[in-house]
């Protein structure tokens, strides 16, 4: 890694159970009893779980009634996100006292710059200390990485969770990175782990061993190539104070199941495209530059699949072919959801660490 890179001091923040412990703070009976935030019925989904719930197996994504049948006691909360985003800011305003370099990766994750921090003496592991104590009065507690890079602070962040932090040196990131199973690599989901495992590929050290050419000729030259730099800990992306967006979506949960391709074209023309227009700021299609759009499916059994097109400017029509593509992947499956996005054009697309291996 390049010396400037090895002389960063970044951090990744990550709030513990986030939605789970605001509800607490308006109801701290809540504390003592396992709950979710979410949708307890047939058709509704488990956003998070407070740690109590997560003991009987309950975890975000899985379906109401699984988490009814794991914990039968669990009490299910609706979703208030108006609180959330209101504990989020709060949080934010914790951050900048201590630096304005800050990149919110989402509601309830935040990634830090500390290299040029000036407090305790410089000291990111104290100050990551001092502002999880900070948090912890405000009713929320946080886990976080330190290192050098995004990618391992992402990683590291994950250690020692619930309210812990883990810092990981510049010179132990290969060290580091070598004995954790790929699973753990952003942007490795199941399909490419399966792929990875069966050409012999297990853990990151494994990759790191590696021919690069072989991992190009398994997932393709660019993924292969960033596959490989990943898993040598090269990640020299920054802290991006300004966020860009990289994709605009809508999708909506079906009052009913679909399981006729008609019904869902009516629901594209009715209701999806309307509220991606207006999601997208209201411009006219052909206005709209992108990279690519997708379709998404969910069905009844929680299964999901995407299909998605390269595409310069969003299409309307491209959004009924790709609709029409994946519909026979139900296999007779009722269709529950139905979701459409398009990607925005990535003005430093070379300095993106994504793997597009699914």
């Amino acid at each position: 890694m390049p010396e400037s890179v090895n002389t960063r001091k970044i951090a990744l923040l990550d709030l513990d159970a986030f939605f789970a412990a605001v509800e607490v703070l308006k109801e701290p009976k809540l504390a003592h009893r396992p709950f979710a935030v979410g949708g307890g019925g047939d058709r509704g989904v488990v956003a998070t779980a407070n740690y109590l719930a997560r003991k009987f197996g309950v975890r975000s994504a899985m379906p109401g009634h699984q988490a009814r049948r794991l914990c039968p006691d669990l009490v299910f909360v609706k979703p208030d996100m108006a609180s959330y985003k209101a504990m989020s800011k709060e949080v934010l305003a914790v951050l900048l006292r201590y630096t304005d370099r800050i990149e919110p990766a989402s509601i309830d994750e935040f990634y830090l710059d500390l290299s040029e921090n000036e407090h305790f003496q410089g000291s990111a592991s104290l100050t990551l200390e001092a502002i999880r104590k900070e948090l912890r009065e405000l009713g929320v507690s946080a886990s976080a990485g330190i290192s050098c890079q995004k990618m391992v602070a992402k990683i590291a962040s994950e250690e020692l969770k619930p309210d812990g932090q883990f810092v990981v040196p510049p010179e132990k990131v290969i060290q580091y990175l070598a004995n954790l199973p790929l699973k753990r690599i952003p942007g490795v989901g199941p399909k490419s782990q399966e792929r990875l495992n069966a050409a012999g590929y297990r853990l990151v050290g494994d990759i790191q061993a590696a021919d690069p050419m072989k991992l190009q000729r398994l997932l393709g030259e660019h993924s292969g190539m960033l596959l490989f730099q990943r898993c040598l800990g090269v990640d020299d992306r920054p802290v991006q104070t300004t966020r860009l967006r990289k994709q605009v979506s809508v999708e909506e949960t079906l009052h009913r199941d679909f399981t006729q391709l008609k019904d869902a074209e009516r629901f594209l023309e009715n209701t999806l495209l309307p509220s991606l227009q207006r999601r997208a700021g209201g411009e006219r299609w052909q206005d709209l530059h992108a990279k690519g759009q997708t379709v998404k499916l969910k069905f009844n059994d929680f299964t999901q699949t995407t299909v998605s097109r390269v595409s310069n400017r969003v299409s309307p029509s491209l959004y009924y072919q790709l609709l029409s593509e994946a519909w026979p992947r139900a296999k007779q499956r009722p269709v529950r959801l139905i979701g459409i996005g398009f990607t925005l054009p990535d003005p430093d697309e070379n300095r993106q660490l994504e793997l597009a291996l699914e």
